[in-house]
């Protein structure tokens, strides 16, 4: 009985920092922060989460471990081949380096400069501390997608992997919202 009590307070006691209505809660990524390519060179910069704000925001925040690549690559791969342009929306890749299997930091951000090249209008943020997954409250060693709209808002979270109907509503959402954005901007 005492186990169970235990186990039950612990899941009571997590308590996610991203309400969907909310505002996000702002992070700053001081250290290393994100990739910005300069020709074929790769510097970093201090990044910040209210950078983008003012368009619909796809925020991947993710262990730095080759468990956590799958759990959202199906939703990640729909969002690439769904049609929606990539100017409608915004997409930031944030990787955990602090969640990074011991001695392979230095590959990691081998391949976040590698998918900058390949991924250029996108922004991949390497979070040297994992300050994401304490101020966000995320689970280590996992993966999670937030979609974030014009206004700041969270409109979706989920950490870990995503079911295929959240996908779909997923998909649906970031169409809608790029469509209001164009009727706003528009008028």
């Amino acid at each position: 009985m005492r186990l169970l009590a235990i186990l039950l307070f612990g899941v009571a006691a997590r308590v996610w920092a991203l309400d969907p209505g909310a505002s996000l809660p702002e992070l700053r990524v001081e250290e290393l922060g994100e990739l910005h390519l300069e020709g074929e060179e790769v510097r970093y910069a201090p990044w910040h989460s209210g950078k983008s704000s003012g368009t619909v925001q796809v925020v991947q925040y993710i262990a730095a471990r080759p468990s956590a690549k799958p759990l959202n690559e199906p939703f990640t791969d729909r969002l690439r081949d769904s049609g929606i342009p990539i100017e409608r929306y915004h997409v930031t890749t944030i990787v955990n380096l602090d969640d990074a299997l011991f001695g392979t930091r230095a590959m990691v951000l081998s391949e976040l400069e590698k998918n900058k090249k390949r991924y250029f209008r996108s922004s991949i943020v390497a979070d040297a501390h994992g300050l994401g997954l304490k101020t966000w409250r995320l689970q280590p060693k996992s993966s999670a997608i937030i979609v974030v709209g014009p206004d700041g808002r969270v409109k979706f979270f989920r950490d870990g992997a995503m079911t295929p109907a959240e996908i779909d509503h997923v998909l649906q959402m970031v169409r809608c919202a790029t469509r209001e954005q164009l009727a706003l901007h528009d008028a």
